[in-house]
């Protein structure tokens, strides 16, 4: 998953959380469940969806696609509560309601990733096509690599810019093995060096 669409989630236990009186653990464990393994029946999701309802992290995240299905799971009766019956969950509902934005963000940052693949296969089919402004380190590394191979060295005409691959002396350490170290670089149009440095 992208890191931007990541990063429009929220901690699912702080979503949790906005249902009264629920025991917060194994809602995490049913809220995964009914996402990643489609527990209960009820709760099928496309695999698009499955993706942007929950995210497996150090922190897990979901998104209001997540809690969505965690309301139904409250709803079903399928979250442990510390005291018995339902009340209303207006701050879950009202982040559910959030949903439709969610998802349009999500297509504008799925089409802006797919629109820099498309120009970097573009860049890598005709390294000429290239501006001056989209020259990166990953760039260029990625067409020295699908142009030249892997560990080629070298220069490479790339938007008109010569680009340099080449090693640089490593720095002797005692405590680490010295290795030379892979570096990229040109000179912009005030002649300025741009990409890694030579240190």
């Amino acid at each position: 998953m992208l890191w931007d669409i990541r990063a429009r989630m929220k901690p699912a236990l702080s979503i949790i959380d906005l249902i009264p009186n629920v025991h917060r653990t194994p809602a995490l464990v049913a809220l995964r469940r009914a996402v990643l393994e489609g527990r209960p029946a009820a709760f099928r999701l496309d695999p698009d969806d499955r993706e942007l309802a929950f995210h497996e992290a150090s922190v897990q995240l979901t998104s209001p696609i997540g809690a969505r299905v965690l309301k139904g799971l409250y709803l079903a009766g399928e979250l442990k509560l510390k005291k018995p019956g339902l009340r209303p969950v207006p701050a879950l509902d009202a982040y559910i309601a959030t949903e439709p934005a969610f998802r349009a963000e999500v297509a504008r940052i799925l089409a802006a990733e797919d629109a820099r693949l498309q120009r970097l296969t573009e860049i890598i089919a005709k390294p000429a096509s290239a501006q001056p402004e989209e020259l990166t380190v990953a760039l260029i590394d990625k067409v020295f690599t699908a142009r030249l191979g892997h560990a080629a060295l070298g220069t490479l005409q790339i938007g008109g810019i010569d680009c340099h691959r080449s090693l640089a002396p490593a720095t002797t350490d005692d405590r680490l093995r010295a290795e030379d170290k892979l570096v990229i670089w040109w000179l912009d149009s005030s002649g300025q060096r741009q990409g890694d440095s030579a240190a």
